[in-house]
């Protein structure tokens, strides 16, 4: 059996009514003897339905009357549900819907002929309501305005995309609102997008529970909102905080998933220096915990795979020639547009990236601003535990801090390391942060980290040469920061 040019996925939410009506549909015009319960080896395109809350005796019912459907569940969420249902997929383009839409027929005729264009790498169908009210007819306008002049549908327009292109980018964000518009943006900087006439109509339920006018003014005020930068944590608490009636719907396990959700939605961004690391890179991006939103693998003038490796595994790589551990760092900044929290972290595998979210969590709730990680010199060199210990014991003695490590693998709120002014070019970076930290008053934490042996040879304590550089270089910025205290202030 050959696979299917598209593969459908649909996210669903205590919405078995309206997910019948779409399968009911879809796998009619896919199976020619029009038995919906089977599908033949001829299908053009899977149906894979990802249902949010497994206890739904309304999905079960489906669940035996279409038994050609393939299903599967994950925690609510419409990104992280559209994931996974993408991870099943094996067509050669992905479409997504809506449980509350349904495509007219025609459309799989406009992505095949869109298929046979290279450059085209995905769209979307036309928005229709299926409703004769007078105002649907202008949200329609309005919509087909956004969609022609800004080239933004939202998801419940079916957007299709290739799978290639939809796992090169890393899926939906998990976001609770603008998902859509998120990957959309991400989509149109990969191709281009087509935008079908092919109708999809929606059904008008929420514009009608809230009032049309009410409804179509929150949307446009979201996306505007999002445009101009507002993040989506933001959104989602006020507009969830006006639908309540909404959020009931789920249950008390459902609800805490949805709020865990809400505080991991800030964009965590993550920076990983490399040099010569190919023997560890993709294991530690295989490691990176879900709610992670962009990686920057900064190759500082690798010889061996480093960089191919991590591009093969999504991540973003960015060169700097200019070697050195700040250099690197630096340039993994200058390549963010923007983010809530970094995290740092090495490429040779001695931490475990799955305890980031130990890192991160004091940060989103305000407990701190930098959150660092403290390894207790488990699996380190003799001589690398005794130039931390000297480091970090005049650090405390000259500015009466109680640091106890000086540990790479570590977060820090974005704005605030704005105000640090970061310069160091060496492996004096992690000094630098942290004495400004303290001057600017951040708060500060040190957590106790795992350590494992790292995979490949250490750049410092690999060597004589390495270690008494490392080890002169950190002294020197600790004197250079001493030596200009006075001279610096921060920004509130």
């Amino acid at each position: 059996m050959n696979n299917p040019l598209v593969s459908i996925v649909i996210p669903v939410l205590h919405d078995a009514h309206e997910l019948e009506v779409l399968l009911t549909f879809l796998l009619q015009a896919n199976t020619p003897s029009h038995q919906v319960d089977d599908v033949t080896s001829n299908a053009s395109y899977e149906v894979i339905v990802v249902n949010g809350d497994a206890a739904d005796p309304g999905i079960a019912r489906l669940r035996q009357r279409f038994q050609a459907v393939r299903w599967t569940a994950s925690e609510p969420g419409r990104g992280r549900q559209m994931n996974v249902g993408a991870e099943l997929a094996t067509g050669q383009w992905l479409l997504f819907l809506h449980a509350d839409t349904c495509p007219e027929p025609g459309w799989l005729d406009g992505i095949r002929s869109v298929a046979r264009d290279p450059d085209t790498v995905g769209g979307a169908l036309c928005f229709k309501f299926r409703t004769s009210v007078l105002l649907a007819r202008i949200v329609e306008l309005g919509v087909a305005w956004r969609v022609r002049h800004m080239g933004l549908p939202y998801g419940d327009q079916g957007i299709f995309v290739r799978r290639d292109v939809f796992e090169q980018l890393g899926g939906y964000k998990l976001f609770l609102l603008m998902e859509d518009v998120d990957l959309v943006r991400r989509i149109r900087r990969r191709g281009r997008m087509v935008f079908l006439d092919n109708p999809i109509y929606v059904s008008p339920r929420r514009w009608e529970r809230e009032g049309w006018t009410r409804r179509t003014v929150t949307n446009i005020g979201l996306l505007m909102a999002f445009l101009l930068g507002v993040s989506p944590s933001r959104l989602a608490r006020l507009y969830y905080g006006k639908k309540g009636s909404e959020c009931s719907q789920v249950n008390s396990s459902s609800h805490r998933a949805i709020v865990d959700s809400l505080r991991w939605t800030r964009r965590i961004e993550v920076i990983i220096p490399a040099l010569d690391e190919a023997d560890a890179i993709g294991a530690v991006l295989t490691e990176l915990p879900e709610f992670v939103s962009t990686v920057i693998v900064v190759d500082n003038g690798s010889k061996d795979e480093t960089a191919e490796i991590a591009r093969a595994a999504g991540a973003t790589v960015v060169c700097e020639e200019h070697r050195g551990y700040g250099s690197a760092c630096l340039a993994g900044l200058r390549a963010l547009p923007t983010a809530d929290v970094i995290v740092f972290l090495d490429a040779d595998r001695s931490d475990y990236p799955s305890e980031m979210r130990k890192l991160v969590e004091p940060i989103l709730e305000n407990e701190a601003d930098l959150v660092m990680g403290n390894r207790a010199g488990v699996y380190r060199p003799l001589v690398a535990r005794v130039g931390t210990a000297l480091c970090v014991g005049l650090i405390n003695r000259l500015w009466g801090t109680r640091y106890c490590d000086l540990g790479p693998f570590r977060a820090v709120r974005y704005q605030a390391l704005t105000r640090l002014e970061m310069s160091a070019l060496t492996y004096g970076w992690t000094i630098e942060m942290q004495v400004k930290a303290v001057e600017a008053n951040l708060k500060v934490l040190e957590l106790p980290v795992n350590q494992r042996p790292r995979l490949g040879k250490s750049k410092v304590s690999g060597s004589l040469d390495g270690t008494i550089r490392a080890g002169v270089g950190m002294l020197l910025t600790i004197w250079s920061l001493w030596r200009t205290r006075n001279s610096r202030s921060y920004v509130p």
